[in-house]
């Protein structure tokens, strides 16, 4: 057992989304305000009544090809390739090895929520020679262990839409216990596919605004009119401080409070009061030792539906109470899209990437105020904030499971 550490840092970031196939493309389309989303092109969903999603950009195919052995192409499906190369530019941005350590003291965790099983069976509805283990939901932590010598915990963690933030917590607590000293986390899924816009279409979930894409995702508007399903992941390379200063490593961040409950209340429907959403926000806040007053951003879950968007207003005020008016809060959701399990992950590493920078990422498309959606939702261009210290990151996925993250200035 090593030494128990409150905080652990962000010493490594590596994303893909529909905005680029990178960290850096990823944050510069944030800036910018870009939308990623657009008409559903790779894919022929002609019978969907939703035809817009947010698509990998086609560079990441040419990438997956140059990445992978054909062997190893075969044995995976992509949502396991997609975060296999989140994990490596994580990797490569941290400057972390195993070489010199003890490498049961570093582990890998994933948060995905389900694989893509269509890619695992051939034209006659056969499985494929790798089908068992293309369908593992913990292929991709056991893929990544293998290849980086990681002998210490690796799993897949499965919570919906918080999967990638319930891994991010998970990772957090691993390493503050001081079970271990550096965890490689990854959140992604690639769910955009004929079948997942259906099934999302049968809950009346997704936005069905195929005539102008890019203003589909319209978090807290009053317009809007459902979340936009999108492809997407973000790894994070996360190391106790005292290590990571000790190699001299940039960080990023620190990771110094989590906050998990579950609503009890409906399998898809979050709870309207906001009241479980808020107390994942204030156990987080207890976890790391700070008052609300000393809360400047959060980055709120911000679906773009009806429901989840009022309820998370709600719970903000019920964390925050007066305070919640000063916060700023904002969805970048609105130009990634929902990546499901890659949401939490996609939203920690851009929050500790507007720590690092002092700039906060804007929410897009916010157009006609919502009077259930009252709060300063940092609308549609990037905003400075140089004397951003703390920041908390929301993830709230169906069967009730909400998680915060809070997530500190390195000082």
């Amino acid at each position: 057992m090593l030494k128990r550490e409150k905080k652990v840092a962000v010493t490594g970031i590596g994303m893909i989304t529909a905005l680029g196939c990178s960290a850096p493309e990823c944050w510069g389309g944030m800036l910018a305000g870009t939308s990623g989303i657009a008409r559903i092109r790779r894919l022929d969903v002609s019978d969907c009544i939703t035809q817009i999603g947010g698509e990998l950009p086609d560079r990441y195919y040419e990438m997956e090809e140059q990445a992978f052995s054909r062997r190893l192409f075969k044995q995976t499906e992509v949502t396991t390739r997609l975060g296999i190369l989140c994990g490596r530019e994580a990797m490569a941005d941290s400057g972390f090895s195993v070489e010199g350590r003890d490498p049961l003291a570093c582990a890998v965790i994933s948060g995905s929520g389900q694989t893509g099983y269509e890619e695992t069976f051939d034209l006659n509805g056969e499985p494929g020679k790798f089908a068992i283990i293309q369908q593992m939901a913990n292929a991709l932590s056991g893929w990544l262990s293998i290849e980086y010598g990681f002998q210490g915990p690796s799993y897949n963690v499965a919570t919906a839409c918080a999967s990638g933030a319930f891994a991010v917590a998970a990772a957090y607590r691993h390493i503050a216990s001081g079970a271990g000293e550096a965890v490689l986390v990854i959140g992604v899924d690639a769910m955009v596919s004929p079948r997942a816009i259906k099934g999302f279409n049968q809950l009346a979930a997704l936005s069905e605004r195929n005539d102008d894409p890019q203003a589909a995702s319209r978090p807290f508007d009053l317009e809007r009119d459902g979340f936009v399903l999108a492809n997407g992941g973000a790894a994070l390379m996360l190391e106790s401080e005292a290590a990571a200063r000790r190699r001299g490593a940039r960080i990023y961040a620190l990771i110094s409070g989590a906050g998990l409950c579950s609503e009890s209340y409906n399998i898809v429907a979050p709870e309207p009061s906001g009241t479980a959403m808020a107390q994942a926000m204030t156990l987080a806040m207890q976890d790391g030792e700070i008052a609300p007053e000393q809360v400047q951003y959060i980055s709120a879950h911000g679906t773009s539906t009806p429901h989840n968007d009022a309820a998370e207003t709600a719970a903000i005020k019920k964390a925050f109470g007066e305070q919640a008016r000063r916060l700023a809060v904002s969805s970048q959701k609105s130009m990634t899209g929902h990546t499901i399990g890659g949401a939490g992950a996609i939203e920690c590493a851009t929050t500790a990437l507007c720590l690092h920078h002092g700039v906060i990422t804007p929410t897009i498309n916010y157009r006609t105020p919502d009077p259930r959606c009252d709060l300063d939702y940092v609308p549609n261009t990037a905003r400075e904030a140089k004397d951003l210290t703390f920041a908390l990151s929301n993830s709230f996925g169906f069967g009730g499971h909400n998680s915060t993250i809070l997530i500190e200035k390195v000082r």
